[in-house]
């Protein structure tokens, strides 16, 4: 059933009626020239009909037919409330070079809320991260970053017209996603504009520094041969321009110690100073922040062909930050108190890449007065890759997106959904409802169940058969990891963290 027309700052907006829930699919934030910042879209006065996903951001896979200037849209789903409702506003993942709002369906989160649903498009690859702006493209910089702050405040501006709550705003996403909300948690443009974060499956660097991104730029502008005249990238054929950016890709893995391509990077403008130090001095103390991964993050990327970049950077910097003795006697402990089913060397980077840097964010929020919550998915959902590979990268985000009891479908992905579990049930309705008791109440859950992260007790949330509270303080492998960062003269600057990584 078609829904009223709802108006917006652009214009009138027409979506469909499903079950008691308004669902606008499509609308338009913004638009964009090429490597030029987002503008509001012309305004419209007739409805228009956002029943459709919007184009995908060009991405490989999806280039024949991209729309560069159209994919700037964003994706609604409201439940009929009598007050105004909480709103997630969600950054999907994908490396960033993939992915959009069509492969995370809201209406099950947003009736079980209740709560307003947003997820978003923004630009991807070389479009939304290559750093031109020190080659006559002055605009050209953290330019995915900028579109989801346009995003945002298209949000601010318009969300209380479909029955969101504009002064309760979480920041949420998963991956490269994560990346993108943890940046965007620390900018003084997105000040005042959200009052909680969920970062899930946030890699080790969250951040690239702006020579790499330079040197990225310098080195797609010559797989071009456009050194002589770099203004011609902007009528580059997408497929040329994807093209080189994967050679590139290729090459930098090889030569360069950090081995990424994209990233959201420290340009001393659009993010002026690097997060982590935001979080440090105190500036958003009153920001809940909960941050989460998976048990076997590096199991997906130890089986692609040929395994990621980021295994060998991660190996190849922690033998740098505590030589080929200490790699080894971090290896030797992870050997010796491996679970039966568990790959000791998967383990060891899961915890360097993962898990141990969004542990260290924690801490400095911690101490910095801020409520912060840290979790680790230890369920393997009965879905493909998971069913073969584990809890590994995605499988939270798989659980908190299904509409129980099925898994959806991810059209952009190319994964099909399916039947759930009893077992995957249990573990993905605490999951979600967790998700949106922090999005209501800024707390998770109940303290005495999961407590929030202090320095002194450091409790972890394991999402698992059943949900449980273990301590990071116990164990081996942690006593390890101290002395040996202790060792190298840097016991709260994990190694990972301090050198900019792949994401994911």
């Amino acid at each position: 059933m078609r829904a009223k027309a709802v108006s917006t700052t652009s214009g009138p907006v027409t979506g469909a009626e499903q079950n008691g829930m308004h669902v606008f699919r499509g609308v338009p934030y913004a638009t964009a020239r090429r490597f030029a910042k987002a503008v509001p879209p012309l305004e419209w006065t007739e409805p228009r009909s956002c029943t459709e996903y919007g184009a995908y951001a060009p991405q490989p896979g999806h280039l024949d037919h991209a729309a560069e200037a159209a994919c700037l849209s964003l994706n609604i789903w409201a439940p009929a409330a009598d007050r105004p409702l909480p709103v997630l506003f969600f950054v999907h993942g994908g490396a960033f070079v993939t992915g959009g709002g069509a492969d995370y369906d809201g209406a099950f989160l947003a009736a079980h809320g209740p709560a307003v649903i947003v997820t978003i498009n923004y630009r991807l690859g070389p479009l939304g991260f290559l750093q031109l702006h020190r080659r006559g493209f002055a605009e050209a910089s953290n330019l995915a970053l900028q579109d989801t702050l346009a995003a945002l405040d298209w949000v601010r501006a318009n969300i209380a017209k479909f029955g969101g709550d504009p002064d309760a705003i979480t920041l949420a996403g998963q991956s490269a996603g994560a990346s993108m909300v943890i940046a965007l948690t620390t900018l003084p443009q997105a000040k005042g504009k959200f009052i909680r974060a969920l970062a899930l499956s946030a890699p080790g660097r969250t951040i690239m520094s702006a020579d790499h991104a330079d040197d990225v730029a310098r080195r797609v502008i010559d797989e071009l041969g456009l050194s002589r005249d770099p203004g011609m990238i902007a009528s580059v054929p997408l497929q040329d321009l994807f093209a080189a950016v994967e050679r590139v890709g290729r090459r930098l893995a090889d030569e360069t110690e950090q081995g990424t391509v994209f990233g959201p990077v420290l340009d001393g403008t659009v993010i002026p100073r690097e997060p982590r130090d935001v979080f440090a001095d105190g500036t958003l103390r009153d920001i809940p922040l909960w941050l989460g991964s998976c048990r076997d993050e590096m199991v997906m990327f130890l089986k692609s062909t040929p395994p990621a970049a980021m295994i060998r950077t991660t190996e190849r910097q922690l033998r740098a930050s505590f030589g080929d003795a200490g790699w080894e006697r971090l290896l030797s402990c992870y050997r010796a108190s491996a679970r039966p089913d568990e790959d000791p060397y998967e383990a060891l980077l899961s915890d360097a890449f993962w898990h141990r840097p969004m542990a260290d964010l924690a801490r400095l929020h911690a101490a910095a007065g801020g409520s912060a919550w840290l979790s680790r998915f230890d369920h393997r959902p009965s879905l493909e890759p998971f069913l073969s590979q584990g809890p590994t990268h995605g499988a939270d985000n798989a659980c908190l997106w299904a509409h129980l009891p099925d898994f959806i479908d991810r059209p952009i992905l190319k994964r099909k959904g399916g039947p759930m579990t009893s077992g995957d049930v249990e573990v993905a309705a605490r999951f979600q409802a967790d998700v949106l008791r922090f999005v209501t109440t800024g707390r998770p859950d109940v303290a005495d169940a999961w407590p929030r992260f202090t320095t002194d007790r450091e409790p972890l949330g394991i999402f698992g058969q059943p949900f449980h509270v273990v301590s990071l303080r116990d164990g081996a492998r942690p006593l390890l990891w101290t002395e040996l960062l202790a060792q190298s003269g840097a016991p709260r600057a994990h190694p990972i963290a301090k050198s900019a990584a792949v994401s994911a």
